[in-house]
């Protein structure tokens, strides 16, 4: 075996080689793309405080300890800033599980960010039991999609293939020929 060590053997099928960033370097490519579109930064702010505030005013067993207009904005900062840190390390050491439960673990996660938010915010979230967190875990879930969805966050899943390359044109089809 002769070449760079970093450079596969010839007559073997090439492998990709690695960046030296790996996927901490691609997070914060994409931590720096998405900050530096600040109406999308603020659309999913109130999404999220959105959610959590239908959450737990929907739910029976949640309830606000003390409430106002402007906890709003701090309850989806800090939910916000929570599903965009925390939630993503959990779900990295969590994989294994979410593809063997087809993603139901999502919903204790969920729960957990409701739980961490509560936390956070000095108890101004309360629950009955352990039972309404995780209907809130559901309920949060269902909401956060809903309402990216509405407020076109969520960005469209295309497949690039079927997209003309640009300066193309598709050559209409002549019917009856």
């Amino acid at each position: 075996m002769t070449g760079n060590p970093g450079t596969p053997p010839t007559g073997d099928v090439s492998v990709p080689r690695l960046h030296h960033h790996g996927l901490a370097g691609w997070a914060g490519t994409r931590l720096r793309q998405e900050m530096s579109n600040w109406r999308l930064f603020v659309v999913r702010l109130v999404t999220s405080g959105l959610a959590v505030v239908l959450t737990v005013t929907i739910l029976p067993g949640l309830q606000f300890t003390s409430w106002g207009w402007g906890r709003f904005l701090w309850i989806g900062l800090v939910f916000g800033l929570l599903n965009a840190v925390v939630k993503p390390i959990i779900q990295f050491f969590a994989l294994r599980y979410l593809v063997a439960s087809y993603g139901l673990v999502v919903v204790l996660i969920n729960s957990l960010m409701l739980v961490m938010l509560s936390w956070i915010l000095g108890g101004d979230i309360r629950s009955r039991g352990v039972l309404p967190f995780l209907l809130g875990g559901v309920l949060v879930g269902v909401l956060s999609l809903v309402l990216d969805s509405l407020a076109g966050t969520s960005p469209p899943i295309l497949d690039p293939s079927a997209a003309p390359a640009s300066g193309e044109r598709s050559a209409p089809e002549s019917v009856g020929s």
